[in-house]
């Protein structure tokens, strides 16, 4: 069930609109000031944010610039309820990047036609983004894996490959099922201090246990990602002797990237906050709000996972090893 979080200050059309979409079978959260939708942003990472421009406490505008600087929330649709919509109001969320705008009063049968086109539409970006990443990691020449909730949640085909399961024997399963008793703590280990942040990488080799009952020497890597408001481990694992000229080798880009776009990339795909990145580099955070539109602009890409894909397809990011 999709959920909907409506941030407004008029508890009379918010609750009409929150039963209304509940009645149409949507899960609906409700904020009544703007440092709350923040707050239930972060904590329940909806699919789709309607937030009246003129909300109290922090407005519409500032909610929106707020969320935009957390990886886990930039890219959730966002809509903005507005009275008396001037072309300049329209002109000014827009600009923002906001993706739709709806006046006030508006027919309930309209709202829920909003609703159902822009999460039809995120679907469809989505859908696109997950077509480009498996396209592109199916590709590589290292066995690809996504780990989150101590469940593998992604394995390529080369993953399978190395370790001789199938996918479907491998998604869910926990990771150590599949690797030799004695090195089972070690990795462990490692996991535990890269999701605590103790370690932002890891980088061990260990003999994992293949789904013929042979021992295969393998390298793991990985770093820690965020992905709707959760952490995962985002990693590699390849054959201690595998050759080098087998590697991934990532194809050539036609597209101008500056030397400080680059710096600004690469900490994107580590997961990087804009506030995070401006700390980083000593710039500001509207800088970085720049360079990222501008990266966003030249590649096409619709989102920080479409933009990540991009970075790894024409080497400007490597998975660590």
């Amino acid at each position: 069930m999709k959920r909907i979080l409506l941030i407004g200050s008029d508890n009379k059309l918010i609750e009409k609109s929150a039963e209304y979409l509940k009645y149409n079978n949507f899960s609906v959260i409700t904020a009544g000031e703007g440092a709350s939708g923040v707050q239930k942003t972060l904590e329940f990472i909806p699919d789709l944010i309607l937030c009246d421009t003129e909300t109290t406490g922090l407005n519409g505008y500032e909610i929106f610039n707020t969320l935009q600087q957390i990886n886990s929330t930039a890219i959730i649709p966002f809509v903005f309820l507005m009275n008396k919509v001037s072309s300049e109001d329209v002109r000014a969320a827009m600009n923002l990047g906001a993706d739709d705008y709806l006046e006030m009063p508006y027919k309930l049968n309209q709202l829920l036609k909003l609703v159902e086109i822009r999460l039809e539409k995120q679907e469809k970006i989505i859908g696109l983004a997950d077509e480009k990443f498996n396209t592109l990691m199916e590709h590589s020449s290292d066995g690809v894996f996504i780990y989150q909730d101590e469940k593998l949640s992604y394995v390529n085909k080369r993953f399978c490959d190395f370790v001789a399961y199938s996918k479907r024997e491998l998604i869910g399963m926990n990771l150590v099922n599949i690797i030799y008793k004695d090195d089972i703590h070690l990795v462990v280990d490692k996991f535990s201090r890269c999701l605590k942040g103790i370690h932002k990488e890891i980088l061990v080799d260990l003999r994992a246990i293949s789904g013929n009952q042979k021992i295969v020497n393998i390298t793991l890597s990985g770093s820690i990602t965020n992905f709707n408001g959760k952490k995962n481990i985002v990693g590699s694992i390849r054959p201690i002797n595998m050759i080098e000229s087998d590697y991934f080798k990532p194809q050539k880009s036609e597209i101008n990237i500056t030397s400080r776009e680059e710096e600004i990339l690469e900490l994107i795909c580590e997961g990087n906050s804009n506030s995070d990145i401006a700390h980083k580099l000593n710039i500001s955070d509207r800088t970085v709000e720049g360079h990222r539109a501008n990266l966003l602009n030249k590649t096409e890409s619709k989102n920080t996972a479409s933009l990540a894909i991009f970075a790894v397809k024409y080497g400007y990011y490597k998975i660590p090893e």
